[in-house]
C-alpha cells in the first residue's frame, strides 16, 4: 500500500528525516513510534504532500507520489488526519464533514458518507448543527477522523489521535481505528504518543529516533523489546 524508500526531509536546513525506509502493507495497522522530535510528524505530512523531501521515493499503490498536491494524492486514496485535529471551528460539525467530501460532486455520496460518519460516531449525529469549536477534544477528534473518511480512503493517516484525551475518549478512538481496520479494511498508519496502545493495535511497528528508524518488526515482539519498554512504556 505504501512504500517509504531512503526518504531525507529538511526543514530548511534541519535534517529532519534521515534515510527513512518503511512498508505499510495492505489492510494492516502499522504504529510509528518515537519520542517528541523523532521526525513521526514529518513523516506522515512527507508521505501526505504537505512537505515536500528532498531525496529517497514515496510509493503509494505502487505509484511514485513525488511532486503530487495533497488534494491529489488524496484522490489516490489517501487521508490524513493531523496532529491537533485542525477542524473548522467556526463551521458546524455537519459543514466540517461536507468540506471533507470537497473532491466529490455527486451529493448522493456526499450524504451518504456523511451518514456513514454518523453511524460511526453517534455523538457526531446529535451535534451535527454545533459549531466544532464548541465541541469537547474527543468530540473533536471524532469530527476529524470522520471527515477524513468523507473520501472513503484506503489508506488513513493518524498523528496523534489520543492526544490531550480523556481516557474514556482514548478507548472510543481506538476503539474506531480497530473497527476502521477490520470492518472496512482500510490500511491505517498510526503516530502515537500513547505506545502501548498502539504497539496493541497494530500488527507492526517502526521505532524512530532522530529521523531515522531504528528499530522495526512485529509489534508484539517490538513491545517486548527492553529498550522500547524502558522508552516509551514506562517500564524499568
Amino acid at each position: 500500500m505504501l512504500e517509504l524508500q531512503d526518504v531525507h526531509t529538511y526543514y530548511g536546513h534541519i535534517h529532519a528525516l534521515k534515510g527513512v525506509t518503511m512498508d505499510v502493507p495492505d489492510g494492516e495497522i502499522v504504529a510509528l513510534i518515537g519520542g517528541n522530535g523523532a521526525g513521526k510528524t514529518t513523516t506522515l505530512r512527507t508521505v501526505s504532500g504537505m512537505q515536500r523531501h528532498k531525496s529517497g521515493s514515496v510509493r503509494l499503490k505502487g505509484q511514485d507520489i513525488a511532486g503530487l498536491r495533497p488534494d491529489q494524492i488524496m484522490r489516490l486514496g489517501m487521508s490524513h488526519v493531523p496532529e491537533g485535529r485542525r477542524i473548522f471551528p467556526q463551521l458546524t460539525v455537519r459543514e466540517n464533514l461536507e468540506l471533507g467530501a470537497y473532491t466529490l460532486s455527486d451529493r448522493k455520496v456526499i450524504e451518504q458518507r456523511v451518514q456513514e460518519g454518523f453511524e460511526l460516531f453517534p455523538r457526531l449525529r446529535e451535534r451535527m448543527s454545533q459549531l466544532g469549536g464548541t465541541l469537547s477534544g474527543g468530540e473533536q477528534q471524532m469530527l476529524a477522523i470522520a471527515r477524513a473518511l468523507m473520501v472513503d480512503p484506503t489508506l488513513l493517516l493518524l498523528d496523534e489521535p489520543s492526544m490531550g484525551l480523556s481516557p474514556k475518549f482514548v478507548e472510543a478512538i481506538f476503539d474506531i481505528v480497530e473497527r476502521l481496520n477490520r470492518e472496512r479494511g482500510t490500511t491505517i498508519l498510526l503516530v502515537e504518543q500513547n505506545a502501548s496502545m498502539a504497539l496493541a493495535v497494530a500488527k507492526r511497528a517502526y521505532v524512530l529516533q532522530t529521523g531515522e528508524i531504528r528499530l522495526s518488526g512485529d509489534a508484539g515482539v517490538i513491545a517486548q523489546d527492553e529498550s522500547v519498554r524502558k522508552a516509551y512504556l514506562g517500564e524499568d
